[in-house]
């Protein structure tokens, strides 16, 4: 770890990231281009630049001169290297996130560290430092091509080993060489790079994550600002399930709002789907009472839809169980519910189910209902028992 990279920075950036509801997951997970119909997972790209920036800020290394001059050759690739990991994460986040509303690394044709000219051409900073990294260590021995003018075909460079003896522990240095000897002549010879111009130039670039931040804010708002101009369809008169299952859809076709009580609205939506002639007129009564108590869900997730409002509603606890008789047997409980889900667990599923018949819980006759109709019982029962034995 080095003082000028703050790891405080990605750590920061990773909460941003996962702000308003993991609202850049939520938008970038299945990321279509204009009108294209299949999207791309640019969330997995996001993700794999924050882990690399973790690792690279926190494990980077100043390399210093040491006795044995191949281990510091060696070192100073190995800095080289993590810079550049650095830097490509920072840019591509910037590609990722940046390419709504156009926006770039604010440094990526900056040309003011380096200054870097050779091969009779300007380049810029980003530019120039891959060609340190190539000299450097990385494609040393490779002779990658280089097209120049007033040469018939691509010439190759190679490079010697790296050092720092030959003027101080903050600049390193190697030869150039050349398979043309007229190229090694005009444009080989040494090359130096100096450490700290090597941290002015990441440290401008991972810094701009603060900037970046600023961006995801700014996606957000005006996100949810477009949806809550954007009215959503709802017909109050319609049946219930209907309007549940309308909403729920607008509500994935939304990514904003597609996980807000997503998996409360799947079961209210299996309750309502449930044959309530299955039960005896007791139970009848008792599950047609707690699905109308659960009726105010309905406006409540509409609102939620159009306003793109993340707030907790303590309407939805009605889908939870909250009883005390549930605390004081949460095991067969969860165990039956896992079971009425299609759970894995089928064994203990049966056993849990007669161990609540026989301390009378159940009704005897549900070990035949199906798994939605003995799901819905369960949550019937508990929100009448929360009435009377309501958790500690």
């Amino acid at each position: 770890m080095v003082p000028e990279l703050d790891p405080k920075i990605i750590h920061d950036f990773r909460r941003k990231v996962h702000e308003y509801n993991d609202f850049i997951r939520l938008y970038f997970v299945d990321y279509k281009v204009q009108n294209n119909i299949e999207g791309k997972d640019i969330w997995s790209k996001i993700c794999s630049c924050m882990d690399w920036l973790t690792v690279s800020v926190e494990g980077i290394e100043k390399p210093e001169k040491k006795s044995n001059m191949n281990l510091t050759s060696l070192k100073f690739t190995h800095f080289l290297v993590t810079i550049d990991m650095v830097v490509e994460a920072v840019n591509h986040l910037w590609l990722a996130i940046g390419q709504v509303n156009n926006v770039k690394q604010p440094y990526i044709n900056d040309q003011s560290i380096f200054n870097g000219r050779e091969f009779d051409r300007n380049y810029t900073d980003e530019k120039y430092f891959k060609e340190i990294r190539s000299w450097f260590g990385v494609h040393a021995v490779n002779g990658n091509e280089v097209e120049l003018e007033g040469f018939s075909k691509g010439v190759r460079f190679f490079s010697s080993w790296s050092s720092n003896r030959l003027f101080n522990e903050e600049e390193f240095y190697i030869k150039l060489y050349s398979n043309n000897a007229i190229a090694e002549k005009k444009y080989g010879g040494t090359k130096k790079v100096k450490v700290d111009d090597l941290m002015k130039f990441v440290v401008l670039r991972y810094n701009t994550l603060t900037k970046l931040m600023d961006e995801i804010d700014l996606l957000y708002f005006e996100e949810k600002k477009r949806l809550q101009n954007t009215p959503i369809q709802h017909n109050p008169n319609d049946t219930e399930i209907n309007q549940l299952q309308q909403l729920y859809q607008q509500a994935k076709d939304r990514k904003l709002t597609k996980e807000y009580y997503g998996y409360d609205i799947q079961d209210y939506i299996s309750f309502l789907s449930c044959d309530l002639n299955e039960y005896k007129e007791t139970d009848k009564q008792l599950v047609t009472k707690y699905l109308l108590d659960l009726k105010p869900i309905i406006t409540a997730y509409y609102k939620i839809i159009q306003e793109v409002d993340g707030s907790e509603y303590e309407v939805f606890e009605l889908l939870n169980m909250r009883s005390q008789t549930y605390v004081d047997n949460y095991y067969d409980f969860s165990k039956v519910l896992e079971y009425a889900s299609e759970g894995s667990n089928f064994t203990s599923g049966i056993i849990s189910l007669e161990t609540l018949i026989e301390k009378g819980f159940l009704p005897d006759y549900c070990v035949n209902l199906p798994g939605p109709s003995l799901h819905l019982l369960i949550h019937a029962i508990d929100h009448e028992l929360n009435r009377t034995h309501p958790r500690k």
